[in-house]
């Protein structure tokens, strides 16, 4: 326990300059725990929250979502009759399959009244029922279990349909799983919200004790218990305060009432930070601090926003755009905002569509209100231009000979690093292995070598050899093509056809730099 209060409070230390929630006012003995903002998902504190550990009759969140799935899909309804095999009713009265809450073999219960038993009292042989029915054996439904973990996105592996024995799950994923079911089948709280269930003349606490024989926790509406000597005590709970949902995840705490005292902390935690957000989300302003006076094809401009009015980091939706158009790489779902934060935008005008960039960047609240920054910036209308030449050894050549060529590329432009498609033509045609889609200028001067071998057999006559640099059509860069005429002269004798091995025209160069 010392170790767990320490680190927590060394958490917090550390935290002080940076934003994060402070959690000295936090002491919980479960070895793993998880804080989540119901509506938004968003992280409000953990402690080994991606640890593996096993959740015991947590796993039961998993298997009840997949039941209401198949209440989804119409395979089943709430008053579908479930049938008790013998495996199942032998299970139902064994000690090693907590709950043991007694079904009858060959009897029928419903879907709802199964649901029921799985959520409150933490019946396991009520979860292989379901399992028996929809997939027909328990090993068939762990796979589904499985495949419906991964594609949750949850870190998570299931053994079996019910904890049971142990499976693995962290306690983000937990929580995870939880704000999913809520979103998806809100349903499910009808059932999680009750105090208990009278079945089969027998009244049954509902194990989350935070509901019936604690006391009881304002706006607690569910969520589930797990208890087995692998995974210690272990509990989900979520509660709703002034329309806002707050899901706490406690795994391997030390007893049963120590997990409902870890969990009325977490969740008292949860709404006091989500206060706390709020009132951060309200009062942050956004400003462009930094931009150039204008901006030109290919020249690399930079826009910075700052953030201000941050009272307690929180995580929002950030996007950056230009004239109304989400620039890729540059948005972040899960933005972190914190006191004094800033984000820079490093964009390159490649096109002239217009005498003025709109740049906007646009912070997004989980409530959908926004904080935003615009800025107009002149584009100057001068296209980026290069000349050069071609240096030959020769104009002419023999079947069977090599020629070396190179480009020189020069501008006038002022721009540092310019990366442009470029690429050798013979005849207007591309010469395979000879194009950059990213050929890179530095300080308006570049070059690049070719070696043009010439079959043996080729026919004479005058052909194109061409370095072309630049896209063809583009508004915002000049295309450069560099020409020269090659002949390829009649061979005078045999011998100057077989001084070498004919190779083809698009052979690797020697020290090229462009492709």
């Amino acid at each position: 326990m010392y170790k767990r209060i320490l680190a927590v409070c060394l958490a917090a230390i550390l935290c002080v300059g940076s934003g994060v929630p402070s959690a000295l006012a936090l002491s919980f003995q479960a070895e793993s725990v998880f804080v989540m903002d119901g509506d938004t998902g968003e992280e409000l504190y953990s402690y080994n929250g991606d640890v593996a550990r096993v959740p015991a009759s947590m796993t039961k969140v998993l298997t009840a979502y997949i039941v209401y799935q198949e209440l989804e899909a119409g395979t089943i309804t709430l008053d579908t009759p479930v049938k008790i095999s013998h495996n199942v009713a032998v299970k139902s009265r064994d000690s090693n399959y907590p709950t043991a809450v007694p079904l009858t073999e060959g009897a029928t219960y419903t879907v709802d009244t199964l649901l029921h038993l799985i959520m409150i009292p933490s019946a396991s042989a009520s979860c292989i029922a379901m399992a028996e029915h929809i997939s027909g054996s328990e090993s068939a439904f762990v796979t589904r279990m499985n495949a419906t973990a991964k594609s949750l996105g949850l870190n998570a592996t299931y053994y079996n349909c019910h904890g049971a024995q142990p499976n693995y799950i962290t306690a983000r994923s937990q929580a995870k799983l939880t704000k999913i079911f809520i979103d998806t089948y809100p349903d499910i709280l009808r059932i999680t919200k009750k105090s208990g269930f009278s079945f089969n003349g027998t009244y049954y606490n509902n194990t989350n004790h935070l509901l019936n024989t604690m006391a009881p926790y304002e706006g607690l509406d569910g969520f589930k218990t797990g208890t087995i000597s692998a995974a210690g005590y272990c509990v989900t709970t979520t509660a709703v305060r002034n329309g806002r949902r707050v899901i706490a995840v406690v795994m391997k705490s030390t007893s049963d009432a120590q997990r409902f005292a870890d969990s009325r902390q977490l969740l008292d935690y949860g709404f006091d930070q989500i206060q706390k957000r709020d009132a951060s989300r309200a009062s942050t302003g956004v400003s462009i601090t930094a931009q150039p006076d204008s901006v030109r094809p290919y020249q690399p401009a930079s826009f910075t926003v700052q953030l201000s009015g941050v009272s307690a980091a929180y995580t929002a939706k950030a996007q950056w755009y230009v004239n109304g158009e989400a620039v890729e790489n540059y948005g972040n779902s899960n933005f972190q905002v914190t006191a004094n934060k800033t984000s820079t935008l490093n964009y390159t005008l490649r096109e002239l569509t217009g005498d003025t960039l709109d740049v906007s960047f646009v912070l997004t609240m989980p409530d959908g209100t926004e904080k935003r920054a615009d800025t107009t910036v002149a584009i100057e209308q001068r296209p980026v231009s290069y000349t050069g030449s071609l240096n030959i050894r020769s104009a002419a050549v023999y079947p069977g000979k090599t020629l070396t060529i190179t480009a020189d590329v020069l501008g006038a432009n002022d721009i540092y690093r310019v990366q442009l498609p470029a690429g050798w033509q013979w005849d207007g045609e591309a010469i395979p292995g000879y194009s950059n889609n990213a050929f890179t200028i530095l300080n308006d001067q570049a070059a690049s070598q070719y070696t043009l071998r010439v079959p043996a057999d080729a026919q004479p006559g005058l052909h194109t050899l061409s370095f072309v640099v630049g896209p063809t059509g583009s508004t915002g860069v000049e295309q450069l093509v560099l020409s020269a005429d090659i002949e390829i002269a009649a061979p005078q004798s045999a011998e100057d056809t077989a001084s070498e091995t004919p190779e083809e025209i698009d052979a690797q160069p020697e020290n090229a730099q462009a492709a």
